[in-house]
């Protein structure tokens, strides 16, 4: 990557500015969402790492080959922007600007943000996940966005969609592990219109479809399909970063902005947005939750998102690592290398093994992701495993299709069972069992929802309170380990997600 600079103040630009010179994109590196809790406690969920590389690397990556010569990454947080000024992509000239505000609360303020700062001029412009991993040839979908545009100025926004599977008759539907538990997303599409949305819902508790009767008078043809996926990149017009300023209480730009605006019957005021479905042979999905981090780590390492694989590393990267692909989809580091597999270990694909691990006798690996600096002993168990980094399993220990973040270390002859996720130097002690499912950290969820909090300095006993609350944290971090979870010897407590009666209002991961 070229250039870095923040963005800390506003710019202004006439109109005629908004031109087709370079090509801008912005990346949301903030998904205002607790579906990676407890791990995005420790750190931004897009700093995770996936596959042994940062998450948002592949999401920039992407960008800088698609031909993005100016990016916006909009973030909430410090460790966001001290990772993106590290310039890791010198190969690429794209100039990256980091637009970073702790006051956002949703990707609707994100977005009211920038077309207040009026930092976006091309037209079109690419929108971005964060957490997006994609192959994607997004050339083809822009150049016909802009023909669309041009011919029709209501015709703002195109989003990408791929294919991944649809309903059988009299059967149960298919899922598919790609997206997440809650989404059941239905779409509506005219092909007669180049795949004009017409109908965008994405509600569990949905038992029925509504599509207006007008609908059928000015299209001859409506395909509703529940096989599409939202990959989380879009093309839009600077004109929707308007419509967020002026529909002010706009916060998610599916729930409300997309499904608002194809369900609006009235011709003149439409905001008129596509789809581009992908080919059979492109690749894209987001990370909503462990569950599709696993299933995306998996496609990569099987090659479904090629040249997005191990061995290609993201720019930067291969000045430190280099990955060989083994027979049955096994991935070794071998530029630092000195990691040792004993010869009586059981290692199976699709596997990666980072640098500086060591790996004792009669061990069974088994489509595991091992990090850099990990040190496995004797006669160990991994199946289906996420270690991210210098994590320790002791001999004896057997851990199944969970999430062990860096530092976690795992005692002799303990069992962490499916679907767990162990948050960052948390110690699982000697024969502990841990239940499914389980998380557990060492962080506290410190959000505090509070509808009066515009208020609160008109409170003259702030400092009091603000006194007692620090007591209390000071207090409770006495009791953080719990010994029925982790053991006598172990260290972390149990997390559970809080109930939340408004979803809209959750706070940010």
């Amino acid at each position: 990557m070229g250039k870095h600079k923040s963005s800390k103040g506003y710019t202004s630009s006439n109109d005629d500015a908004k031109r087709e010179v370079h090509l801008q994109a912005v990346l949301l590196a903030d998904s205002f969402t607790r579906s990676f809790r407890p791990l995005s406690l420790d750190q931004s969920k897009v700093l995770c790492p996936l596959n042994n590389v940062i998450m948002i690397d592949y999401a920039i990556e992407f960008l800088a080959g698609a031909g993005v010569e100016e990016l916006f990454v909009v973030c909430l947080q410090d460790q966001v922007e001290e990772h993106i000024n590290k310039n890791t992509w010198t190969n690429s000239l794209m100039q990256v600007t980091v637009v970073k505000d702790n006051s956002l609360t949703n990707t609707g303020d994100a977005l009211r943000e920038l077309d207040k700062r009026n930092l976006v001029q091309s037209d079109p412009f690419i929108l971005m996940f964060g957490d997006t991993v994609t192959n994607v040839d997004i050339k083809p979908a822009l150049m016909a966005h802009k023909l669309r545009h041009k011919k029709d100025s209501a015709a703002m926004m195109t989003l990408l969609l791929k294919e991944v599977g649809g309903w059988k008759s009299g059967t149960r539907p298919i899922y598919s592990p790609l997206r997440e538990s809650q989404d059941d997303l239905v779409i509506g599409l005219d092909p007669s219109e180049e795949n004009r949305i017409l109908v965008y819902e994405d509600c569990s508790q949905a038992k029925k479809t509504l599509i207006p009767c007008s609908f059928f008078h000015s299209h001859s043809q409506i395909d509703l399909r529940r096989d599409l996926l939202d990959c989380g990149i879009d093309i839009c017009s600077p004109d929707v970063l308007a419509r967020f300023s002026d529909e002010f209480d706009y916060r998610d730009i599916r729930k409300e902005f997309v499904t608002n605006s194809v369900a609006e019957e009235e011709e003149g005021l439409q905001n008129k947005i596509y789809g581009h479905i992908l080919g059979s042979h492109e690749y894209a999905a987001r990370v909503h939750d462990f569950a599709t981090y696993a299933a995306i780590s998996r496609d990569l390492l099987l090659r479904w998102c090629y040249p997005v694989v191990p061995e290609n590393l993201p720019s930067g990267y291969e000045r430190h690592y280099r990955y060989v692909l083994q027979r049955h989809y096994i991935y070794r580091e071998q530029k630092k290398g000195r990691t040792m597999i004993g010869r009586s270990t059981t290692l199976s694909g699709p596997s990666i093994v980072g640098s500086h691990c060591n790996v004792g006798e009669c061990c069974t690996i088994e489509s595991t992701v091992m990090g850099h600096e990990c040190q496995i002993g004797c006669r160990v168990t991994l199946t289906g495993c996420h270690l991210w980094g210098n994590v320790v399993v002791e001999e004896g220990a057997r851990v199944q299709h969970s999430i062990l973040s860096r530092g976690v270390i795992i005692r002799a002859g303990a069992v962490v069972s499916e679907g767990c996720v162990i948050g960052r130097d948390c110690v699982i002690g000697r024969n502990v069992v841990v239940p499914k499912f389980t998380r557990i950290t060492l962080k506290e969820d410190t959000d505090i929802e509070d509808d009066f909090s515009d208020f609160d300095h008109f409170d003259d006993d702030d400092q009091n309170q603000e006194e007692a609350t620090q007591e209390q944290a000071v207090n409770k971090s006495a009791f953080l380990s719990n010994p029925d979870i982790v053991g006598s010897d172990g260290k972390g407590f149990m997390w559970t997600p809080p109930i939340d009666n408004h979803e809209d209002e959750e706070k940010i991961s």
